[in-house]
């Protein structure tokens, strides 16, 4: 058997899924789709965001794909406990795997308890070849069961807006902030500060992007969890242009599921300088990927005013950590801005506990 189990946001889950199958189709062994908590399984969220519980809010059925018939293909398993699932991963053998014929490979799918398509993207070689791969994702994504409250958001902004035709952004906000205000000092410290810088792009990037575009671009469609970014849109480019599923009765799960269609359907999408969500939404539907350039000090002054403006004790140790994380991305990317965050961290200097 070909399971797809992951433990993250939805577009990569998703994606995956969609590789399984397509395996699934071309060594004839089926395939199914294990759905287990964010974090899974040692630091799980307490979030509903992606829980098995609320499946129902992102799919009609426990069948991630419409067109069952036989039963061979997507089956959803929901898996809450913290128990492995014994499932023999493909992507961290990848390397000894990727050659093997299509006919070894329904082989070792038959053995155990099944193999893990866990990877967002092609594992063997006769997959990378394949002419028809593209292709072939962008059809097997046509056949997601998505729930009807999914569904009828995307025709309704389809039929205002003739999606194909807009531009999208991808604007991360939310988990960003949870991240500054929750997560353990060492953590951010470590790699999660510089996930948020790579993450957080200011709006006057994304305004560039689209104003560069030229008047005539068509609509724009805003894939965003914090609403206040929709209004700034609206507030510069008229509601007429702007589409966007805030004001819809949704739940988190179903605007996750709305924004990746959203953004797949699109012409092009704007996306921060790294967004596995946007690339997930590109390759889906067969989407030009435009990511924006580096607008670090931009960023991090966006991220102190977030600071400057909360109460919470950890503000000083967080502000250290941005500036020493934005000193080394610049350094890495060859920005030229060691020398500014170098002047801010003299002004606000940090404790060695959180040094890198």
């Amino acid at each position: 058997m070909i399971y797809s189990q992951r433990s993250d946001g939805l577009g990569t889950r998703i994606l995956s899924a969609i590789y399984a199958r397509m395996l699934s189709e071309q060594v004839g062994v089926p395939m199914g789709v294990i759905w287990t908590p964010l974090g899974w399984p040692f630091l799980v969220r307490d979030t509903p965001l992606m829980h098995p519980r609320h499946l129902p809010e992102i799919f009609a059925s426990l069948h991630l794909f419409r067109d069952p018939a036989d039963g061979a293909h997507g089956v959803i398993v929901p898996h809450e406990e913290v128990v492995s699932t014994e499932l023999f991963s493909l992507y961290y053998n990848r390397d000894e795997l990727s050659g093997l014929s299509r006919g070894e490979v329904a082989q070792i799918a038959m053995m155990g308890r099944g193999v893990n398509y866990d990877f967002p993207g092609p594992l063997f070689d006769f997959m990378e070849r394949d002419p028809a791969r593209k292709a072939g994702v962008s059809r097997i994504a046509a056949t997601i069961n998505w729930s009807p409250a999914v569904a009828a958001a995307i025709a309704e902004l389809d039929g205002r807006f003739q999606l194909g035709r807009c531009l999208s952004v991808h604007v991360r906000r939310g988990d960003i902030l949870e991240m500054l205000f929750a997560y353990d000092l060492d953590d951010l410290a470590s790699d999660g500060m510089t996930q948020i810088l790579q993450r957080y792009t200011p709006l006057q990037a994304y305004f560039e992007a689209i104003d560069a575009a030229g008047p005539d671009a068509g609509g724009i469609v805003v894939c965003t969890e914090d609403d206040g970014v929709v209004e700034r849109f609206v507030a510069r480019y008229g509601p007429e242009r702007v589409a966007s599923c805030a004001g819809m009765t949704l739940t988190d799960n179903q605007r996750a599921a709305v924004d990746l269609i959203l953004l797949s359907r699109s012409r092009r999408i704007i996306a921060p300088v790294l967004s596995f969500f946007s690339q997930c939404a590109a390759e889906i539907g067969g989407t030009v990927l435009q990511n924006t350039a580096w607008h670090l000090r931009e960023t991090t002054g966006e991220i102190d005013a977030i600071l400057a403006a909360s109460t919470a004790e950890r503000v000083g140790a967080v502000r250290s950590i941005l500036y020493r994380a934005a000193h080394r991305l610049s350094a890495q990317n060859g920005l030229g801005l060691e020398g500014y965050y170098e002047d801010l961290m003299r002004a606000a200097p940090g404790t060695d506990r959180h040094e890198p």
